[in-house]
C-alpha cells in the first residue's frame, strides 16, 4: 500500500542545503575496476581513469562505465559494496549526520545499472538513498538492483531486505523477491514477484508507400528488462513493448540481446529479409 516516505524525507531537505552542508568524513571508495571506468568532478574539471583506492567523496564526483566494463564501490564504515554494470553513472548527490549520529549517504545513478549489498545499519537515523530521473530508492539494509533505463525509468528488484521506491510523494515498499517499476512522471507501481524471463515475442511491419518500403520491427518483453538492438539500448515501455523503424534496404537480420535485471541473457537474431 502507498504511504509517506519512510526513509528518503531527509533526501530533498540535504538537497536544498547545497553548498551550506558541512564536510563529513564519508565516501565511496573504488575497490574494483574492469575495462574502461572514468572518474569525474564537474567542479574542478577532472576527468581521468579511475583508479582503485579512488575515494569519491565530494559533491559532483561521478564514476562511469563504459561498454564491457564494470567496477566495485564500497561504502564508508564497511556498510556495504555497490557493483556498477557496463555503461552506469553514479554521482554524489550529498553525505549528511543524523542527530543520532547515522550516516546518510544521498547518491544519483542517471543511466545505468547497479546491485547494492548493503548490511543494517546500527544507527536508526542511518540511509542510504538512491535517486534517479523518476524516483527514489531508500535503504537501511539490504540486497538489491536499480536499474535507469534511458527514457528515465526505474525499476528496483529486491533480493533481501526492503526496499522503498518514491515518486510523486507515494512510496511503495518492495519487499524481498519482488520488483517495481517508476515510470517517469508517475508514482511507483505496485510490487510484483520477480520473474527472471528473457523470453522476446516480435512482429515485423513491411508496408510499401509512394516514397518507398517502410520494415517496423516491434517486440514485446518483461518490462524489467534490459534491451539492446544490435548493440544500441533501447527503450521498454510500461508493458514491454518497443519500437524500431528499420532502413530500407535493410541488413538480413537484427540482433536482440535481453537481459534479466539478475544477468540472465538472451540473445535473437530476428531475419528482417
Amino acid at each position: 500500500m502507498s504511504c509517506n516516505p519512510p526513509l528518503t524525507q531527509d533526501f530533498s531537505r540535504a538537497e536544498a542545503q547545497g553548498s551550506l552542508q558541512v564536510r563529513t568524513n564519508q565516501w565511496l571508495r573504488v575497490d574494483q575496476v574492469s575495462g574502461n571506468v572514468t572518474y569525474r568532478n564537474l567542479y574542478n574539471y577532472t576527468n581521468r581513469a579511475a583508479r582503485v583506492g579512488d575515494l569519491v567523496q565530494t559533491v559532483s564526483d561521478e564514476i562511469s562505465t563504459g561498454s564491457n566494463s564494470s567496477a566495485v564501490l564500497s561504502v564508508d564504515t564497511a556498510i556495504g559494496s555497490i557493483y556498477i554494470a557496463e555503461n552506469t553513472t553514479i554521482k554524489i548527490r550529498s553525505f549528511q549526520i543524523a542527530p543520532d549520529n547515522g550516516r546518510i549517504t544521498n547518491l544519483f545513478v542517471p543511466r545505468g545499472k547497479a546491485r547494492l549489498q548493503i548490511r543494517k545499519f546500527t544507527n536508526r537515523g542511518s540511509q542510504l538513498n538512491i535517486q534517479t530521473p523518476s524516483g527514489i530508492s531508500g535503504v537501511r539494509g539490504t540486497e538489491y538492483i536499480v536499474i535507469t533505463k534511458p527514457n528515465g525509468n526505474m525499476t528496483v528488484t529486491t533480493l533481501k531486505g526492503s526496499v522503498a521506491t518514491t515518486a510523486q510523494n507515494l512510496t511503495e515498499l518492495v519487499n524481498g523477491g519482488f520488483q517495481n517499476l517508476t515510470v517517469l512522471g508517475k508514482p511507483p507501481s505496485r510490487p510484483v514477484p520477480i520473474v527472471e524471463d528473457a523470453s522476446l515475442s516480435y512482429v515485423i511491419d513491411r508496408q510499401a508507400t509512394g516514397t518507398g518500403r517502410s520494415i517496423v520491427l516491434v517486440g514485446y518483453t518483461n518490462p524489467f528488462n534490459l534491451i539492446k538492438i544490435d548493440g544500441i539500448e533501447r527503450d521498454l515501455d510500461s508493458n514491454g513493448k518497443f519500437s524500431l523503424q528499420l532502413p530500407a534496404p535493410s541488413s538480413l537480420s537484427v540482433k536482440v540481446k535481453v537481459e534479466t535485471p539478475q544477468g540472465k541473457v538472451q540473445v535473437y537474431e530476428i531475419p528482417i529479409l
